[in-house]
């Protein structure tokens, strides 16, 4: 939270300090913010979070259009922040799935395993004479 707070305040900064670039950071974020939108799409992703994110880059296409770069520069930040993390969950959800998978394949190999091991002390234990 902080570093969304941090990155929008320096994107804010950097828009007041550049004046003439503003509209060219705004639609470089507003672009930026798009891609990541795509990508949300193409992974099936709807959530609270890619809502709120498409609705924070609707408004910067608005503040755009209207001529207010700095606020457009920080709707299209705050979006493309929501539109990572709904990607970062969907990972994390993905690679724990992933774990439970290789989870209880260690545990059918213990078992496994320790059959083995059962199996091998029954056969030493008849051999003896």
């Amino acid at each position: 939270m902080i570093r969304t707070i941090l990155g929008t305040f320096a994107v804010a900064m950097c828009l007041t300090a550049c004046g003439s670039n503003q509209a060219l950071l705004a639609q470089r974020g507003q672009g930026e913010a798009g891609q990541l939108q795509e990508y949300c799409k193409r992974a099936g992703l709807n959530n609270a979070e890619t809502q709120r994110a498409d609705a924070s880059l609707a408004s910067a296409a608005k503040h755009l259009k209207d001529g207010d770069e700095a606020e457009a520069a920080v709707e299209s930040d705050l979006a493309s922040t929501l539109y990572r993390l709904a990607l970062s969950r969907k990972e994390l959800a993905d690679v724990q799935a992933e774990v439970d998978v290789l989870k209880k394949g260690l545990a059918k190999d213990k078992d496994q395993l320790q059959t083995y091991q059962e199996i091998l002390a029954e056969m030493k234990t008849v051999r003896k004479p």
